[in-house]
């Protein structure tokens, strides 16, 4: 059954229940299917499927009617008095920020540099600073709505983090477009544009990515429900562009638990140091009723040179993500980065309070 079929025939036995007001609510569709992590077609396709199975409360089957018309869908459930969503909607936003920083200036290692039986010794003025920064950051989120399943998304934001004991901040600049297309059967292709440019004391960074990812959501049996992605990027910095294959794989478990992976697979480029291949598994569940996200990263670089010696790198970084008061979240974590050169290996803790953007 395509997506179409399948909201038609929702639209009938909804309307039933708009009339004699169903008081039976899955309280699964709102716990499992809303669980933070899942993407918002996975989270539709696991909540039209639970509707599909029982009666559900008015106020749920206004809730997944309202996310379908934002999604092009302009008649959404067939829900009587709903309103159609607008064609073209923006929300500007502010967010407060509170973190740790390993490298507030983008500075250098405090250590000397060893190659073989040579020793480099730094610049103290240009050594690295690490402490907490405090800032604001601001922009815009927006959707265009083209056809059924059919839309632009489209953001632009910037943010400045100061570090009271240093005197120094980080200036972040970012846009991003998306192009989202919903094929048939509930297969998707995406067009994703990311830019962004972030400017210390001693360094000024630009990297943009142009992607093209085709993904799929399905049922994976025993209400469970998955989105499978594959797709290709072209990665761009400073010093050198990179093609980059992609893959994903997210799931709502029945249990209530999200499951996320994703790995990428990097061109080598003849001496220059470039991510080779990177992973991410992510779980999502529920603790004392409140969403535990657990994040675990692993990569591999290579290809760098440094005076005739390779510079090769492993990183292993683990995080976890819980609201500590209201939808205060705190994240705290570690990173470990071990170089073939000593002088560039990384082993720091990592924290941050993230604030709920206040939007308007």
């Amino acid at each position: 059954m395509t997506m179409r079929e399948g909201l038609a025939a929702r639209r009938h036995s909804l309307r039933l229940l708009a009339v004699v007001g169903a008081t039976f609510a899955p309280a699964i569709a709102n716990a499992q299917c809303l669980i933070a992590g899942g993407s918002a077609r996975l989270s539709n396709f696991c909540i039209l499927e639970q509707m599909s199975q029982s009666l559900v409360d008015y106020r749920l089957a206004l809730f997944i009617d309202t996310r379908l018309k934002s999604e092009g869908y302009s008649r959404g459930l067939g829900l009587p008095n709903s309103e159609a969503a607008p064609p073209i909607s923006t929300k500007a936003f502010v967010q407060p920020i509170l973190s740790y920083s390993d490298n507030i200036n983008g500075g250098n290692s405090p250590e000397p540099l060893v190659l073989g039986s040579l020793t480099f010794d730094g610049d103290e003025a240009l050594y690295r600073k690490e402490g907490i920064i405090a800032g604001l950051g601001a922009g815009l989120n927006g959707r265009y709505i083209l056809d059924e399943g059919q839309y632009v998304n489209y953001g632009v934001n910037a943010s400045y983090a100061h570090s009271p004991e240093f005197g120094l901040g980080i200036t972040t600049t970012g846009v991003n477009v998306s192009s989202i297309n919903h094929i048939q059967n509930w297969w998707y292709f995406d067009a994703h544009i990311t830019t962004s440019r972030v400017r210390k004391d001693i360094t000024d960074n630009t990297t943009s990515t142009i992607s093209l990812v085709s993904s799929k959501v399905f049922s994976s049996g025993g209400d469970s429900y998955s989105e499978a992605s594959f797709g290709i990027s072209r990665y761009f910095a400073d010093s050198y562009t990179q093609n980059q294959f992609i893959l994903g794989y997210d799931t709502i478990h029945s249990n209530g638990m999200f499951s996320s992976v994703d790995v990428m697979f990097g061109e080598a480029l003849e001496g220059q140091l470039t991510t080779r291949f990177s992973s991410r598994a992510r779980v999502s569940m529920q603790l004392v009723n409140k969403p535990l996200s657990l994040t675990a990263r692993y990569s591999i670089a290579d290809g760098g040179m440094m005076l005739g010696f390779e510079r090769n790198e492993n990183t292993y970084e683990i995080s976890a993500t819980y609201p500590i008061w209201g939808n205060l979240k705190a994240t705290v974590g570690y990173r470990v980065t071990d170089s073939t050169i000593d002088y560039f290996d990384v082993d720091t803790p990592s924290f941050g309070v993230e604030f709920t953007s206040i939007q308007f």
